[in-house]
């Protein structure tokens, strides 16, 4: 195949969980001209997937102002797409995707599978386990008979970080202070509030740890994010806020030196995952357990049943927040130290 175009949309964690499908097709087609079609997020798309594997961005033309954007895009034509869409979207919408694919591309991959795993948005309690996104999205090709793939073992979310990145890393943590410390990634904001925890049982966790571990915490997030840190870094002895301090391949390297990650389900911790950084992933019951859990089998998943899971709502419509509220400080404090030991053993 020469031309090759790859359709993937979404925000940090979904551009992170498709980097073994992006492998996987970039390692299928080394000589291939690879086109990356995304949404708004192109510059997301940039900085997390590595230059090798994709030779251009475009982004899904909006209409009517799209419609110069759309005719160009049709004019291409594609040996194949590699259709990665996620799993809450409808048969009736992916059929719809096929006959636009199937105007500018010879073959169309992963669209049959999409179908057969498409995961209902209303659905009744108790929640299926679903395998996780990463998987899904490497089952969309691995299924293709046709395809003359890698050995599927071999195939991780490889960040590609340079050493020039791994450096300018080293050297913030030496201006903060901190280059010889227990680092440990903290993110505790989130997009959607039915995903966050308590922040007075974060700072707890974190002080524990402080007296057992005398960890250094290193606080993530985006600009919005920075006050909320610095109200949570007034109650710690020592840390470092870097909340839209940095670039999302800065911040990847960063977490690469942290001996843990401890946070909600967010883009953060899929990149912590990707740089092979064990996570305590703090999951609220709004999705199928399972589908967002991060790469690797080293991690630390805490999530609980209740009546209302499977919500997929960005705020609790119980007001409980119950999913959330019945995590205790005790059982995330015992699996950070399970992870710490483990990493010093």
């Amino acid at each position: 195949m020469r031309r090759i175009l790859v359709y993937r949309i979404g925000s940090i964690g979904d551009t992170a969980v498709a980097l073994p499908a992006v492998w996987a097709i970039r390692k299928a087609f080394p000589s291939a001209h690879i086109t990356y079609l995304t949404n708004e997020s192109k510059k997301i798309a940039e900085q997390v997937l590595p230059e090798e594997t994709y030779d251009e961005i475009s982004t899904y033309p909006k209409l009517p102002k799209g419609l110069v954007d759309l005719s160009k895009l049709l004019a291409k034509r594609f040996d194949a797409t590699f259709y990665l869409m996620n799993r809450n979207r409808d048969p009736i919408r992916i059929r719809r995707d096929k006959l636009f694919f199937k105007m500018i591309s010879r073959k169309v991959y992963g669209i049959s599978h999409a179908i057969r795993e498409y995961l209902p948005i209303h659905v009744r309690p108790p929640l299926k386990i679903v395998k996780p996104e990463h998987e899904y999205l490497l089952d969309c090709i691995y299924q293709e008979q046709e395809l003359d793939l890698p050995p599927r073992e071999s195939i991780t979310p490889d960040l590609k970080l340079t050493e020039a990145e791994k450096n300018r890393a080293k050297k913030i943590l030496e201006e903060l202070g901190c280059e010889n410390k227990v680092l440990i990634g903290l993110m505790m904001g989130s997009q959607w509030p039915s995903k966050q925890w308590d922040t007075r049982r974060f700072i707890e966790v974190v002080k524990r740890l402080m007296k057992e571990k005398d960890i250094f915490p290193i606080i993530f997030g985006g600009k919005n994010e920075k006050d909320i840190n610095n109200q949570v870094l007034s109650k710690l002895t020592h840390g470092a806020n870097i909340a839209g301090m940095f670039d999302l391949r800065t911040d990847a390297a960063i977490l690469e030196k942290c001996s843990l990650y401890l946070g909600v389900d967010t883009g953060t911790m899929h990149l912590a995952a990707a740089v092979g950084i064990p996570c305590v992933a703090i999951f609220s019951a709004t999705d199928y357990p399972g589908r967002w859990h991060p790469f690797g089998d080293h991690h630390k998943i805490i999530r609980k049943t209740v009546p209302c899971e499977g919500c997929l709502s960005a705020f609790c419509q119980t007001k409980s927040h119950e999913c959330m509220d019945k995590i205790s400080v005790e059982e995330v404090y015992t699996a950070c130290l399970e992870v710490l030991n483990n990493h010093a053993a």
